[in-house]
C-alpha cells in the first residue's frame, strides 16, 4: 500500500490523530469540515477517542500514518477531496486508528469524514 507522507491531506490527519492523542479535543476540533463540526464537538470528540481506546493499559503512545489514497470507491469520492489516510494510535494492549478524508473548504484541508477505529 502507498503512503504519502508529503501530501497536505496526510500531514492534516496525523495532526489531527496527535491532538486526540494529545487530549486537545479543541485543536482537533479545528481540523473538522463545517460540515462536521456541529455534530462532532471537542466533547464528543473526546467520548469518542476514549471509548475507542478503553480497552487497552494505558495512554496511547504512538501514532503513525499508514496507509493513504487519493483515489477510493467507498466512502464516495467528491470532486473537492484531496485524500484517504489512515492512521494507527497504538497504546500498551491495544492498536486503533482514525481513518479520515479530507477536502479542501476554501482552499484549506478539512477533515470531512471521520471513521473510529481499526477495520
Amino acid at each position: 500500500m502507498e503512503c504519502n507522507h508529503e501530501a497536505p491531506y496526510a500531514q492534516l490527519a496525523v495532526r489531527f490523530a496527535n491532538a486526540l492523542v494529545a487530549g486537545d479535543f479543541d485543536q482537533a476540533h479545528t481540523l473538522l469540515s463545517a460540515e462536521l463540526r456541529p455534530d462532532l464537538t471537542p466533547d464528543r470528540l473526546r467520548a469518542e477517542f476514549e471509548r475507542m481506546i478503553e480497552y487497552g493499559d494505558g495512554p496511547p503512545t504512538d501514532v503513525e500514518l499508514i496507509i493513504t489514497l487519493e483515489q477510493w470507491q467507498l466512502p464516495e469520492q467528491r470532486p473537492t477531496d484531496l485524500g484517504w489516510a489512515y492512521v494507527a494510535i497504538a497504546g500498551d494492549g491495544y492498536s486503533e486508528a482514525v481513518n479520515v478524508i479530507v477536502e479542501a473548504t476554501a482552499g484549506q484541508p478539512a477533515i470531512r469524514h471521520l471513521e473510529w477505529g481499526r477495520p
